[in-house]
């Protein structure tokens, strides 16, 4: 028996709150998701809107995500799925980070706080702003690391922020549908830079649950020890306590490609 459809499975990025950013449109559609994960033995998920300092006060956004849950709590109790769900959030990378206190945007009781950063480029300051936010007590977890085109093109920039205190996370959709680098993710995990995968659903058709098969995939190409490591980080960190994982291993670039 494979490990995925042994083990029950924990998503730690997802849009399936109905009508607050791009995620899910409404609460039909919040449900589907929902049943789609649960199909796919996602037992525990956490509801991460974005937010960006540029665009809301925290304030706001919490009016807003908590009006969303209320109202996504109410259909979810009458539908019978048997899932836990924590609200968070997923927040774009600014300096108001340092400034601000981030308690209110972790995941419901615990200190894990979901991080976007800009897609064209990397911060520099990076590292040293996450053991900042170490050093708070809050516990960094970088969205998508695989969708940077600057992790793409220097893998081993995680080691710098994992040894800062990160935690890491990939898409499952990148996983099984981005075959150009499909080699190069799977070699991050087989290095250690990654610790959990996520959905980052937003509806089923953009970018759809896709958790069981991408854990299957990792499974197969990074054995078992591996991707049960991966499901039980996710559960950790769910839970508020920090997993256990390998130290990362840096890569080495040979003819173009990163081994």
């Amino acid at each position: 028996m494979t490990t995925t459809k042994a083990e029950s499975m924990t998503d730690l990025h997802s849009h399936i709150l109905p009508g607050i950013d791009d995620g899910a449109k409404d609460l039909q559609i919040s449900l589907e998701l929902l049943r789609k994960q649960y199909a796919d033995r996602v037992t525990q998920i956490a509801l991460t809107p974005h937010f960006n300092f540029e665009r809301q006060t925290l304030e706001e956004f919490l009016k807003v995500r908590n009006r969303a849950a209320q109202e996504l709590g109410r259909a979810f109790r009458m539908s019978g799925i048997p899932q836990r769900m924590k609200l968070g959030a997923e927040v774009f990378y600014s300096s108001e980070i340092l400034q601000t206190d981030m308690r209110a945007l972790c995941l419901t009781g615990t200190s894990l706080l979901l991080i976007e950063f800009p897609p064209a480029y990397y911060p520099q300051e990076a590292a040293d702003v996450l053991y900042q936010l170490t050093r708070r007590g809050i516990v960094p977890l970088i969205a998508h690391v695989e969708r940077y085109a600057f992790v793409r093109s220097n893998p081993n920039l995680l080691c710098d922020l994992i040894e800062a205190g990160a935690y890491t996370q990939m898409n499952a959709t990148s996983l099984m549908l981005h075959r150009k680098y499909q080699k190069l993710y799977l070699r991050m995990i087989q290095h250690g830079m990654i610790h959990v995968v996520g959905t980052d659903t937003h509806s089923p058709s953009k970018r759809p649950p896709m958790l069981a098969d991408a854990m299957k995939l990792v499974e197969e190409k990074c054995g078992q020890q591996m991707a049960r490591r991966m499901i039980e980080n996710g559960a950790v960190l769910f839970d508020g306590k920090e997993p256990e994982y390998l130290e990362p291993r840096a890569m080495r670039q040979i003819l173009g490609q990163w081994i």
